[in-house]
């Protein structure tokens, strides 16, 4: 009898520890997840390609070079438009420097001040101008630039009836950007590269005037002011970033 009790007690332990080890195993926790979200936004920069290149001036330099990286503030004294320079043009050649995630397009307006008014007055057609795109190279996100200038100002050209010169081609001075229009556009222009990477597409903006007998006039202004933007503004997409985990016994 006592044997029997004995027996029965054992088999109650038994199934009580087992019933505790499923209760224990049940309440393990073998899964765990970790959810983030994201978003990459439009990114497009301009910013000064390096030092400028002034040529055929008579007088006059550059009195702020631009600095590469930095933002393009340039400032530039052309010196002698009059016929006492004899030199073929006064050519002026800024080199921008463009990064973009996304494909984008650069815009520029200029305008002439202080040449006074007459018809013999210095105008803004008088004031050639181009961009000079070079292949993109391989540092840089494949694609080839759409340039809507005719480039190098300094190319073609001719006299009108007058006498007075003409550039070539349409777009080719400022006169043609009194407001703002595209001068130049692409596709990206970086490829998967962090921002301290310092590659990006330098292309120079090429200003130029033929000196001639333009009415005299001590303080001319050229200015010229470029935008880049954006050609697609296509809405950041929301990123999600998830990882699973799982432990098991080996």
């Amino acid at each position: 009898m006592f044997q029997s009790i004995k027996r029965v007690v054992t088999l109650v332990g038994v199934v009580a520890l087992l019933a505790m080890t499923a209760v224990v195993a049940s309440a393990q926790q073998t899964t765990g997840s970790v959810s983030m979200s994201a978003a990459v936004s439009n990114y497009v920069e301009l910013v000064s390609g390096g030092a400028v290149t002034l040529s055929g001036n008579s007088g006059g330099s550059v009195v702020t070079d631009g600095t590469v990286n930095s933002p393009l503030a340039v400032v530039v004294d052309m010196g002698e438009l009059g016929p006492a320079n004899t030199n073929s043009f006064v050519k002026l050649s800024v080199p921008l420097k463009l990064r973009t995630n996304v494909s984008y397009q650069l815009k520029m307006s200029g305008s002439v001040s202080g040449a006074g008014a007459t018809t013999y007055s210095l105008k803004n057609t008088d004031v050639g101008f181009g961009m000079d795109p070079s292949a993109r190279p391989s540092n840089l996100a494949s694609g080839t630039e759409t340039n809507d200038t005719p480039g190098d100002p300094t190319v073609g050209g001719s006299t009108d009836a007058n006498g007075r010169w003409v550039f070539a081609g349409s777009n080719s001075t400022l006169g043609d950007f009194s407001s703002a229009a595209e001068v130049l556009s692409g596709p990206r222009v970086n490829k998967t590269t962090p921002k301290s990477n310092s590659a990006g597409l330098v292309v120079p903006a090429i200003f130029t005037i033929k000196p001639q007998f333009y009415d005299p006039a001590a303080a001319i202004t050229i200015s010229a002011i470029f935008t880049i933007k954006p050609q697609f503004y296509d809405p950041a997409a929301a990123i999600t970033i998830s990882a699973n985990f799982t432990i098991s016994a080996p």
